[in-house]
């Protein structure tokens, strides 16, 4: 009997250590479908950004990385930010009730959110594309989506939001689609 064991422990100890460094070896390989989003790691963002659903994906890292630059990438000049009518205001000063802002204040109000929280956690949901009958150009895509925002400002406390919102992605000169409109759909 332990002439047996001992023949069985010999022949499967080889395939049991290859089992272990092959599963040590692939749990430290970098998968590109599934970046690292933790806190201090490496977020590999889409480039180039070729389809509607990459530069939402990007928006999405972004937020999560705290980082403006990126951020800010997933938009061009035309940007508008359309607000619910329960948050319509005269955010510039000018005078006139704002519906929407840009990118100008867009950018602003980020720097300021960015800068002076502890952690952002950022769930974008839904697989939903479809052409934009709002353009024109008709080379716009709507892309549904549900969110799912936290905000740590210090350790646990913070603030968390949840909705709906709707993208229309276009393509800018060079190809790159961008975020052309964010319309807030969430319930007030």
């Amino acid at each position: 009997m332990n002439r047996y064991y001992r023949n069985i422990r010999n022949s499967r100890m080889p395939m049991l250590v290859s089992a272990i460094i092959a599963a040590i070896i692939v749990a430290g390989c970098w998968n590109p479908f599934s970046p690292d989003t933790e806190e201090g790691g490496q977020i590999q963002y889409y480039s180039p950004v070729d389809s509607a659903w990459k530069v939402l994906k990007n928006l999405e890292y972004a937020y999560i990385s705290k980082d403006v630059n990126h951020y800010l990438a997933c938009f061009r000049d035309d940007f508008e930010f359309h607000l619910l009518e329960v948050d319509f205001y005269d955010y510039d000063g000018d005078g006139v009730v704002d519906e929407y802002w840009g990118i100008d204040s867009e950018e602003e109000y980020h720097i300021a959110m960015f800068n002076s929280v502890a952690s952002i956690e950022l769930t974008l949901s839904g697989t939903t594309e479809y052409p934009w009958t709002g353009d024109t150009l008709q080379t716009s895509y709507a892309l549904p989506r549900t969110f799912d925002l936290k905000i740590y400002t210090v350790g646990v406390d913070g603030f968390c939001a949840s909705g709906s919102a709707l993208f229309v992605c276009r393509q800018d000169s060079t190809g790159e689609w961008y975020v052309w409109q964010w319309w807030d759909q969430s319930d007030t």
